[in-house]
């Protein structure tokens, strides 16, 4: 039996009002065919039980970029309002008031009233500043100068799931190691503050004849335990400072140098950054935006400096003639494969369905390189923990044998 889950939905009835309200179904599809048997028009359904790692980062995310799961959901609600065929004011209008956060809601109410002055959408979402993504505000702007908005917004909307759903996959694949690293460091902790002082008096006798290893461990435990608001403090500036490097430029440049010249980062990276330029391009050029333009849009998503600068290579390449699987080769920095199937692309006419499936293949690539990582990362850790534990028995084992040593 099929599990069935509530949802919340908002939908527009045929009088032109918001409806909203809950039910239970299988899964989204299953509500909104509900809603349209009802002779209600679909404009948001989302499970009560919906607790996925994107929503929480869409609400501790800083700044004023919209969250890519905001914006996918606000993209394929408008999607839906045009496909009614509802005046696009009106359709902000009503996804301005069912907006559930602050900023979501000031951004979307904004770019309502830039509408409602003359301006096209996509020039009143640019008005917002970093708000909307510039690749978005190019498919868009794309969407509405060949007349196909809602089309153009509904693959947006799948495009922008699509990019979310791989980046959740590579954050959630590091979650367990890092609740292992914290777990394991709190261990640590404790048996240097609290296990370890019990054995201070019977130590403190013995003073220098104790062996190396022992005075390491009880001077780490008294830092620990005496200066931990120090420690503390000092990662946090620390913190801070590295942050503030890695946003300079000649600074970002060197690790993502580093990052590249080693063997198991450099092949992983470099698979989840040709499989981002691959979606993103193919996506724009379906969407209609120039190839020129595309290509200068996907040097500013790519995440790795020098693979961006190659980007920007291969545009300039391009706009003096030459063909695109021969301006990515010549960069150095794309696998062979990718150049051999965007040729192959090139020469059949079917370059933005073949660069979808390079991304296909390269975000399975990053998605199985990841699980083999982990599959040796998560030992390591265990191993590297477990020694540094032994350590510390070893040590007051050793100081305990010394002692009874010393009073004989």
């Amino acid at each position: 039996m099929t599990a069935m889950t509530r949802f919340d939905y908002s939908a527009l009835s045929a009088s032109g009002d918001i409806v909203t309200g809950h039910a239970d179904g299988a899964d989204e599809s299953t509500i909104v065919a509900h809603l349209h048997n009802q002779g209600l028009l679909p404009i948001r359904a989302v499970a009560q039980t919906s607790t996925s790692l994107g929503g929480w980062t869409s609400r501790l995310r800083f700044g004023d970029t919209l969250a890519r799961r905001d914006l996918a959901l606000y993209s394929q609600q408008l999607a839906r309002l045009l496909k009614a065929h509802l005046p696009l004011d009106r359709a902000l209008e009503i996804l301005a008031s069912l907006a559930e956060r602050r900023h979501l809601q000031k951004v979307m109410r904004a770019t309502l009233e830039r509408v409602r002055d003359g301006s096209g959408l996509a020039e009143a979402m640019e008005a917002q500043g970093r708000a909307f993504p510039p690749v978005y505000v190019s498919m868009v702007r794309a969407g509405e100068m060949g007349g196909a908005l809602q089309q153009v917004v509904a693959r947006a909307a799948d495009f922008l799931r699509r990019t979310e759903e791989m980046r959740q996959k590579v954050v959630s694949a590091l979650i367990y190691p890092a609740v292992l690293v914290v777990v394991a460091s709190v261990s640590v902790a404790l048996v240097l503050t609290v296990v370890l002082p019990e054995f201070a008096p019977l130590f403190r006798e013995a003073g220098d004849r104790l062996p190396l290893s022992t005075r390491i461990v009880m001077a780490a435990g008294d830092i620990l335990r005496d200066d931990w608001w120090i420690l503390l403090g000092g990662a946090a500036v620390l913190a801070l400072a590295m942050q503030r490097l890695m946003r300079m430029s000649r600074t970002a440049l060197v690790r993502d140098r580093l990052v590249l010249a080693l063997p198991i980062l450099r092949d992983l990276v470099t698979r989840f950054e040709i499989g981002r330029f691959s979606r993103t391009f193919g996506e724009l050029r379906t969407n209609g935006v120039p190839a020129p333009e595309a290509l200068r849009l996907c040097g500013r998503t790519v995440g790795n400096r020098l693979i961006a600068e190659a980007i920007d290579q291969v545009a300039t390449r391009f706009k003096e003639g030459e063909s695109l699987s021969a301006a990515l080769a010549a960069t150095g920095r794309f696998p062979e494969l990718s150049t051999q199937l965007i040729r192959i692309g090139e020469e059949t006419g079917r370059l933005e369905e073949i660069l979808n499936e390079v991304a296909e293949i390269y975000d399975q690539d990053v998605q199985r390189a990841l699980e083999r990582l982990l599959a040796l990362l998560v030992p390591a850790l265990t191993i590297g923990m477990g020694m540094i534990i032994a350590f510390i028995i070893a040590a007051v084992m050793t100081a305990m044998i010394s002692i009874n040593d010393l009073a004989r």
